[in-house]
């Protein structure tokens, strides 16, 4: 009887799918085998290299939001102003 799981290629370290496969056959059967409530090693969260960058970009995502959230304030207060003091300049919505 033949192996249904033979390839063109027995060695497994020159075919690079096969080794891809063995290698996430690994990491479930090991994920599998360990006991509940004690994560895994290779399965932590993994922090990044440079803690500052992450930094940098949190803080220009932050000014960026508020940004926008101020040129929106500025935007629907500018409109309401408008609706209020001339009233049938804006076109009617709806």
């Amino acid at each position: 009887m033949t192996n249904p799981h033979a390839h063109a290629n027995p060695n497994p370290s020159v075919d690079p799918g096969r080794r891809l496969a063995e290698a996430l056959h690994a990491q479930a059967v090991s994920s599998a085998s360990a006991p509940a409530g004690h994560p895994v090693a290779h399965t932590a969260p993994r922090r990044s290299p440079e803690p500052r960058a992450d930094a940098a970009l949190r803080r220009q995502l932050l000014w960026a939001l508020v940004i926008a959230l101020l040129a929106g304030l500025v935007l629907g207060a500018g409109i309401g102003l408008v609706s209020l003091l001339f009233p049938g300049v804006l076109p009617t919505v709806g």
